[in-house]
């Protein structure tokens, strides 16, 4: 079996953060030797078989890579499932004797993602199958040759194969039921479990999931997906059943270490497909959101995933992150005299960087009116920031004099807790959520946005223009757009990149959202919606969901294109072309959203249409 898609000038372009946990194979020996080499052992037992790929390498350059997803054996039949790039070929051997084996391929679009490489046209995944030999004490063994230059570099690996029992006799045709469990992964926080796998059954035949202690669940509420490899294996089997053999299903009660079983009941037989050992969950929720949408699944289905699987997981780690939030120590530094009774109190995130501070305290202290009415509070969002940040505060305000505080809330809470928590700090009667990347351009800019608010009761927020620093437009209210591709409505930022001249709005303009970055609001008003939705993933959609509040309380959304300032946000934001773990997020969060507003989002959007 050979895959063309790279070569040794290509092949070596494997990016560093994915080498990190890659099993690398560097000049290997001859199979005689292979006792000698670090390589990773292929072996069933009920888990994937390899949890890493092997990297193949000539001198510097990556000029192959193989991975085995699964390896089992019937009483006929042993099949294996996996993927592999570069020039390789594998055989399958029984006590050193080359069998009469089949391989098809299907495409694999996660691994050209992984890799970087070019999928070629029969693509990376293949399925290997091969008739099983009634001896007993067969050794089994994949032989892997590949290319290296001019030379062809083997070696062997023994596979120690789990029998697995199915439904009926697939060399006979007559075929009931056949299934695998690829994953499961629980956690004592939460309580929650996840089972991967796939299933084929005809339609007479009961399939159903089993816990150690009996407790069926079946499979009503799992997710079911179409698998090309499992397709390709079974259609001439069970034709269109074998079409969304692939599952997700998410059950609760069951701890790591406990032993899922797949069930299948034909009458009054019933036998297990397969038995598999819940791991351990991520312990923390981005975590677990980075491990979680890692699974593969069609992007076109990700929408109906993730109320399913996703959704649940996440918000239960949230929550519980969430509830020893109120139990922290806050640690809060005055600068300067405070405010008394200021009318706005302005709330700045800090996350990541902190050398724009000095940017924003230049044009703040340049403002009379902010001088005299605002209060400044900066939040520390980050923990490698609590080190730093004290003695540049100090320094700051020794050479420019303006009256601040900053406040640590001991873990960092995102953007959604950290303005949560800058507004149980603030004492102003308006707040001004502003981005520690955003600068006013001209004194007086707050004064005129929050004069919205005083002449506008019906208005609940306002912001303002923001553009790029060479001056184009990066925020000119918000939109949401439908993505009919992913079965999602998306936030859109009309007229980004266009020059501010080319602006259709000149005065304050009603519109269905604004950003976040710059959004000022009443505190009546903020606390009567409940602040900040503390339950979306790294920073996409707060701004919109704080907005939809607002509508749900019978208030508008201005934008007001004579106040303007810079905001050194990226220049471009595309839902997809990003890494894959973040255009999974945006979808998770876009799917939260529309489930939250959906009735307010296609109303507005009908009205801005």
């Amino acid at each position: 079996m050979t895959s063309d898609a790279t070569n040794s000038r290509t092949a070596n372009k494997i990016p560093a953060d994915k080498q990190m946990f890659l099993a690398v194979i560097d000049d290997l020996k001859p199979a005689d030797e292979l006792d000698k080499c670090a390589t990773p052992r292929l072996s069933t037992s009920g888990k994937q078989v390899q949890e890493d790929p092997i990297y193949f390498k000539s001198g510097a350059n990556i000029v192959a890579s193989l991975k085995i997803d699964t390896a089992r054996i019937t009483d006929r039949q042993l099949e294996i499932w996996g993927w592999c790039a570069g020039e390789i070929q594998l055989q399958l051997l029984c006590n050193g004797q080359p069998l009469k084996q089949i391989i098809t391929h299907n495409l694999r679009p996660d691994v050209a993602e992984t890799l970087k490489w070019a999928e070629p046209e029969k693509g990376f995944g293949f399925t290997l199958k091969a008739m099983a030999l009634r001896t007993r004490r067969n050794q089994y063994t994949l032989q892997i040759q590949y290319k290296d230059g001019q030379k062809i570099r083997s070696f062997q690996h023994p596979l120690d194969l789990e029998k697995v029992v199915s439904l009926g006799e697939i060399s006979s045709g007559v075929v009931h039921a056949i299934g695998h469990l690829e994953v499961a992964a629980a956690s004592h926080l939460i309580q929650e479990t996840i089972v991967v796998g796939w299933v084929i059954n005809e339609a007479y035949v009961t399939v159903w999931l089993e816990s150690e202690n009996g407790d069926k669940h079946l499979f009503n509420n799992a997710l079911r997906i179409f698998r090309q490899d499992v397709f390709d294996a079974y259609a001439h089997s069970f034709g269109h059943d074998a079409r969304e053999g692939g599952f997700m299903l998410l059950i609760h009660g069951i701890l790591p270490g406990e032993k899922i079983r797949l069930m299948a009941m034909s009458g009054d037989e019933s036998i297990v497909l397969g038995i598999i050992e819940c791991a351990r969950l991520e312990a923390t929720s981005i975590a677990c959101a980075r491990w979680l949408l890692g699974i593969a699944t069609p992007l076109s289905q990700m929408q109906k995933r993730m109320p399913l699987i996703d959704g649940p997981i996440i918000d239960a780690f949230l929550r519980y992150e969430q509830q020893g939030w109120t139990e922290l120590s806050l640690q809060i530094r005055q600068f300067g005299k405070p405010a008394v009774n200021p009318y706005v109190s302005v709330i700045v995130p800090l996350y990541g960087r902190i050398d724009f501070v000095e940017h924003q305290l230049i044009e703040f202290c340049h403002d009379a009116w902010f001088i005299e009415n605002a209060e400044l509070i900066y939040i520390l969002d980050d923990p490698k920031l609590t080190d730093i940040f004290p003695a540049l505060a100090e320094q700051l305000y020794r050479l420019y004099r303006l009256s601040f505080k900053w406040v640590w809330g001991g873990v960092n809470r995102g953007f959604s807790g950290a303005n949560n928590l800058g507004a149980s700090q603030a004492t102003g009667k308006h707040l001004l959520f502003l981005n520690s990347d955003a600068f006013p351009q001209q004194p007086g800019w707050l004064q005129q946005l929050l004069s919205v608010l005083d002449d506008h009761p019906e208005i609940g927020a306002v912001g303002p223009r923001l553009v790029f620093a060479d001056g184009s437009i990066q925020h000119a209210s918000m939109e949401f757009m439908r993505r009919e591709e992913l079965g999602i409505w998306i936030n859109h930022h009309p007229c980004m990149g266009l020059d501010p001249t080319l602006d259709p709005a000149h005065h304050l303009t009603l519109v269905p959202a604004i950003t976040g970055a710059c959004l000022a609001i009443r505190r009546s008003d903020f606390d009567r919606i409940g602040g900040w939705d503390t339950g979306y993933l790294i920073g996409d959609f707060e701004d919109s969901d704080l907005c939809l509040k607002l509508h749900a309380e019978g208030l508008k959304i201005a934008y007001l294109p004579t106040v303007q300032l810079t905001h050194l946000e990226r220049q471009s934001f595309k839902l997809l072309g990003q890494d894959d773990f973040r255009t999974r997020v945006t979808i998770y969060n876009a799917v939260r959203h529309q489930n939250r507003w959906q009735h307010l989002i296609e109303g507005l959007a009908d009205n801005h249409g």
